[in-house]
């Protein structure tokens, strides 16, 4: 099972969650969405109705919870615009920003982990 990937390795490739259809009118969507993009691309892409219909789409809620737990929930979104146009290298590293009640000190998570 994909979960048992997850557990150890960090990741899953889950072939075939969304169908051609989906990615083709997703695509559409925002080739005629009236987004302000950056030179990377665009931030704040939950505000988008396409981009947050997908956020909510069962089979990625299913995915999201199956890892993270009952609670889990989208609350954020970027797109990363990368084309033969415009690329540029993203080394790997884990984004650590999270919609938190309150701040906690908690050992062996922080800055510069």
């Amino acid at each position: 099972m994909w979960q048992r990937s997850v557990e150890e390795h960090g990741f899953a490739i889950i072939p075939d969650v969304l169908a051609g259809e989906d990615i083709s009118r997703l695509s559409g969507d925002l080739a005629d969405a009236q987004l302000h993009r950056s030179r990377a691309g665009v931030r704040h892409a939950l505000r988008n109705p396409a981009v947050a219909g997908l956020a909510q789409d069962s089979r990625l809620l299913r995915i999201a919870k199956g890892v993270l737990g009952s609670k889990a929930f989208p609350f954020r979104a970027t797109l990363f615009d990368k084309s033969p146009a415009s690329n540029w290298l993203v080394v790997w590293h884990q984004d650590t920003a999270l919609p938190l009640r309150n701040k906690q000190e908690v050992q062996g998570w922080g800055r510069g982990l």
